[in-house]
């Protein structure tokens, strides 16, 4: 392994498992429930971001707090770090609202510290940015928008002026770039699984623009001299993943993932952001229209998914017990599948823990129906 593969890796999962350790390190950081903040004003403010993650660790304060089976592990391990205490040196706490489960954690959040259970925890803020095509969300987007960025500058003691902020997404478009380079090595004939290359494109987040464009060049030459990979290609769809568990468990059993529907790796497949005349109005509407969660616009996720469709053989559908959206959507996709004789099974366990006996099963099939597939289509 290269070391930038290593540096990348490291950085997607180490970020959020370091808070606590280092006040001096925590008091530049911002921390997320969910990638779906404008990066571009917090890194211009001077600050960085760090996003939860659900972990293999179980997270015991949280568990004491909230009910089982509606927060997700990315919202746990959040919950878990503020009650206990490893978030009341960072900046800033900013929770979008991106989803349900997101929105309620927010306003646990806000009755803990109420509360006492959570006296130590930084300030906490939600962004209220709407994901619809409603005739005022441009202008509340904006607002809420420019809200986020003098909460940044007053936890920073820097307000960044249009041009830094210009000169910010001109560099982060150069990280997306590298990070488009780094999903092309999935597509056609792919020479890196899913389970690799899911962290360095996650790793877009926690590493600044930079570094990361020369880490992710510097992967992409290194992977890019590989044999192509074998088997079946997997769309990894429905709830979206914040880790690499449910790659894994799909690639041991002899698939390949080169598509998954989650902001994490959205890097690889977004396009440049073109600012005009304001920059806040311009990342608003990147994160309106971009984002892939819950409340991501339907004719997005349609053309985000019609787009994966065209370079696979199945698809897994995760649906776990904590879903309350992507479940919807399912029948109108389980159509579009059909239509393209896709073959594909729904997963209803968590993403994040060893699969149980039923869905390991429905994988088996799954990757003998497309392996049929391939060798009927050629």
């Amino acid at each position: 392994m290269s070391t930038a593969i290593e540096t990348l890796t490291a950085a997607f999962g180490d970020a959020f498992a370091q808070l606590g350790q280092s006040k001096e390190r925590d008091r530049h950081v911002v921390v997320t429930s969910w990638p779906s903040l404008p990066i571009e004003i917090i890194r211009a403010s001077g600050l960085r971001l760090v996003v939860a993650r659900a972990l293999t660790t179980a997270a015991p304060v949280a568990d004491a707090h909230l009910e089982p089976g509606l927060f997700p592990g990315r919202v746990r391990q959040l919950v878990d770090a503020a009650l206990a205490g490893r978030l009341a040196d960072v900046a800033r706490v900013v929770i979008p609202r991106s989803s349900d489960s997101d929105y309620k954690c927010f306003l646990y959040l806000c009755e803990f510290v109420r509360g006492g259970l959570a006296a130590a925890m930084a300030p906490t803020a939600l962004f209220d940015l709407l994901q619809s095509d409603g005739p005022h969300v441009g202008r509340h987007n904006v607002e809420r928008t420019r809200a986020l960025l003098e909460s940044m500058a007053d936890a920073s003691e820097h307000r960044p002026s249009d041009g830094e902020l210009r000169e910010e997404i001109e560099l982060t478009n150069a990280a997306r770039a590298a990070a488009r380079r780094l999903a092309a090595l999935r597509h056609g004939a792919g020479r890196v699984s899913g389970t690799e290359l899911f962290p360095l494109l996650g790793a877009f987040w926690h590493v600044p623009p930079r570094e990361y464009a020369s880490l992710a060049n510097q992967a992409a030459e290194d992977l890019a001299s590989r044999s192509p990979l074998p088997g079946p290609r997997v769309l990894l769809a429905g709830a979206p993943v914040d880790g690499t568990d449910l790659h894994s468990a799909i690639e041991s059993r002899g698939a390949v993932v080169v598509d998954e529907l989650s902001a994490w790796s959205s890097a690889g497949s977004d396009d440049d952001i073109r600012c005009n005349e304001d920059p806040v109005a311009a990342l608003a509407d990147a994160c309106r229209c971009r984002t892939i969660g819950a409340r991501l616009p339907a004719g997005s996720m349609r053309d985000r998914v019609e787009r994966a469709l065209d370079q696979v053989d199945a698809v897994v559908v995760s649906l776990p017990d904590d879903d309350a959206t992507f479940g919807w959507d399912y029948p109108a996709l389980r159509e579009r599948l059909t239509a393209r004789d896709l073959p594909h099974a729904v997963l209803r366990g968590d993403a994040h823990r060893f699969l149980s006996s039923a869905d390991g099963e429905r994988l088996e099939r799954l990757v003998e129906a497309a392996n049929r597939r391939r060798a009927h289509h050629g």
